[in-house]
């Protein structure tokens, strides 16, 4: 039986599309803890409960966690995901309410009470790491309720996305990911490269949508997709559909589809410059820093598999 496993996100056009794929795939989170990075705290969640009513999972809990980097000042990416951090895509005339404002009070508590039961429950984080380091900074002893950590951030050859050095969900709160990183916890990390290297071209994404019947969640995950793939080709990219966010989400739904890892340990670089926020990772273990795997490649046919049925997911509301 899979463990149960909580999704924090920072609400955007990728978090979006991945969490779709967690419903449609039987991996619905069990609950979801939010964080500013993509787009600010209350917008980020919004666009969350927003996916959750468009998938008829309303009932799953949401509470919103960190404003704010631990210590330098905050960023967002709506030059990336638009203003409101969907592209613009349809909303429901309604959405369900939050579950609490204290998510890193709500992440203690779990973890304390998975391991009071012998128990663990896995964490899937595809925004800063804010959330989760401010937990450990509080209660250092929630370790032994955590299970498997699965991150969608850093870089593995250290070519970044907002700086030349550094992936945006460690940029927008380094000192946050150096802790999460120095913490002894069985972590798997999507880094931003094999993001770019696993996509899908324009015509491919075309010829999917084709044959897929109408339906709401149709229409919300076409305006995502078109919505990112305008961007990319904005920037001089080519008409290609990423899997960012969906990657990390894949390995947790299908863990056989990733082919090739790098076990390493991973340190960040904290000081003013152009390092800041690079992910130093280091094979030989010489940082000292806990071991991690991190992908470097994955069936992209499993991952198309896995987002097509998103797409055509019907919710049975």
């Amino acid at each position: 039986m899979a463990r149960k496993l909580i999704l924090d996100t920072d609400g955007g056009v990728d978090d979006a599309q991945a969490l779709l794929m967690l419903i449609a795939n039987g991996r619905t989170p069990d609950a979801i803890t939010t964080v500013f990075g993509n787009v600010g705290l209350d917008a980020a969640t919004r666009n969350i409960l927003t996916v959750l009513e468009v998938a008829g999972k309303g009932s799953v809990p949401v509470h919103k966690g960190a404003d704010r980097p631990l210590t330098q000042p905050v960023i967002d990416a709506k030059y990336i995901h638009g203003e409101d951090g969907l592209g613009g895509a349809p909303r429901p005339a309604k959405i369900p309410d939050v579950a609490g404002t204290n998510g890193v009070g709500y992440l203690i508590d779990t973890f304390r009470a998975a391991a009071k039961a012998g128990e663990k429950v896995d964490i899937l984080m595809i925004g800063p790491l804010t959330n989760l380091a401010l937990a450990l900074r509080l209660a250092p002893d929630i370790t032994a309720g955590i299970g498997q950590l699965t991150i969608m951030g850093a870089t593995v050859y250290g070519r970044g996305n907002t700086t030349p050095a550094a992936e945006f969900n460690i940029y927008a709160d380094p000192e946050a990911a150096a802790i999460v990183f120095g913490t002894e916890l069985e972590t798997l990390v999507a880094p931003w490269e094999p993001c770019v290297t696993h996509f899908m071209t324009g015509d491919e994404v075309e010829a999917l949508l084709k044959d897929i019947p109408e339906s709401l969640e149709k229409t919300f995950s076409v305006a995502l997709v078109e919505h990112a793939r305008r961007t990319t080709v904005g920037y001089g990219g080519p008409d290609h559909f990423r899997f960012v966010d969906p990657l990390a989400i894949a390995a947790v739904i299908e863990p056989e589809l990733v082919t090739k890892t790098l076990r390493a340990s991973m340190d960040v670089a904290l000081s003013p410059g152009i390092t800041r926020g690079m992910t130093v990772v280091d094979p030989t273990g010489r940082l000292g820093t806990p071991m991690v795997t991190l992908i470097e490649e994955a069936k992209v046919d499993r991952l198309v598999a896995l987002y097509r049925a998103s797409v055509a997911y019907r919710a049975n509301t």
